[in-house]
């Protein structure tokens, strides 16, 4: 796909340019976060020259079982003017898919042994909710997500890992939260919580030291550790915010969001997505049912 356009939206607000929408509500299908793991070390967010890693995204849907087309592409990044990123040589990985042909939203590449480790990985492309990509970096039935992430290399001295979101450290109303998958009609008796309509609970998210790497430390004003964001999205009801920081220094790990349920009944998903703002990311869904 040569003709696959660099379109300059952010991964996460890739479908969020509308003022009028909550930004955690997930009404339709949106790109909400992405991972990165190095081949034979998956814990590892940033690759070095020669070596090969995979990138894949979030895409969430209010449906319970969607199916996506993509077409992305990777390429050495260019030095960043302004908001668009670009390319500052030649694509070296392509993935395309049709609608329902792939399970996951992702990218296998190698990363050009001539690279040089200071600089970045751009990937970019598009996300197609009901249909396929097309040559001019859309979609055939219209509705095209478009994406661009830039991802670090290895440093010397500065390995970013991956944070991670642990299935035993999500918790509903101070339960544990199983991990179920989304199911079509009836959602009771599933093992999913149960909850009344409009009722109020929470969601608790416990994080853990080693989910901030160490960083090089000029000075004691430089940080001596990665900061985080935690993200909340939900397909309905209300959830108390969107995002929040979680500082290099603070000592609070224990993050809890509120949700109020939806008047209708039925199945509500949740995605919680944890970055260090360096490339590393974790992501999970979970999902209640209304009653």
């Amino acid at each position: 796909m040569n003709g696959l356009k660099i379109l300059g939206l952010s991964l996460l607000l890739s479908a969020c340019d509308d003022p009028l929408k909550s930004v955690e509500l997930v009404a339709e299908p949106r790109v909400l976060g992405a991972r990165v793991e190095v081949e034979g070390d998956p814990h590892r967010a940033a690759p070095a020259p020669g070596e090969a890693a995979t990138v894949t995204l979030l895409v969430a849907s209010p449906e319970p079982s969607p199916a996506f087309g993509f077409a992305l592409a990777a390429c050495p990044a260019a030095t960043r003017n302004g908001a668009r990123a670009a390319c500052d040589g030649e694509v070296f990985a392509r993935a395309e898919s049709r609608d329902g042909e792939e399970e996951a939203v992702r990218l296998s590449f190698e990363v050009p042994k001539s690279l040089d480790p200071s600089g970045r990985v751009l990937v970019y492309g598009v996300v197609c909710p009901h249909g396929a990509p097309t040559e001019d970096g859309g979609c055939d039935d219209g509705s095209a997500t478009s994406l661009q992430r830039e991802l670090e290399l290895v440093r010397e001295d500065d390995v970013n890992e991956n944070p991670e979101l642990e299935p035993d450290s999500i918790r509903f109303d101070d339960v544990e939260w199983p991990a179920l998958p989304p199911a079509l009609g009836d959602c009771g008796g599933l093992g999913f919580p149960e909850v009344a309509a409009q009722s109020d609970h929470s969601l608790t998210v416990q994080l853990s030291e080693d989910d901030r790497d160490p960083l090089p430390r000029p000075s004691e004003l430089d940080p001596a550790r990665e900061a985080l964001q935690l993200s909340h999205f939900v397909s309905d009801g209300d959830i108390s915010r969107a995002f929040e920081s979680i500082s290099w220094d603070s000592d609070e790990l224990t993050r809890t969001a509120t949700w109020k349920a939806p008047a209708t009944p039925g199945l509500v998903r949740f995605w919680l997505v944890l970055r260090d703002l360096r490339g590393g990311g974790a992501f999970s869904e979970r999902a209640v049912c209304v009653k």
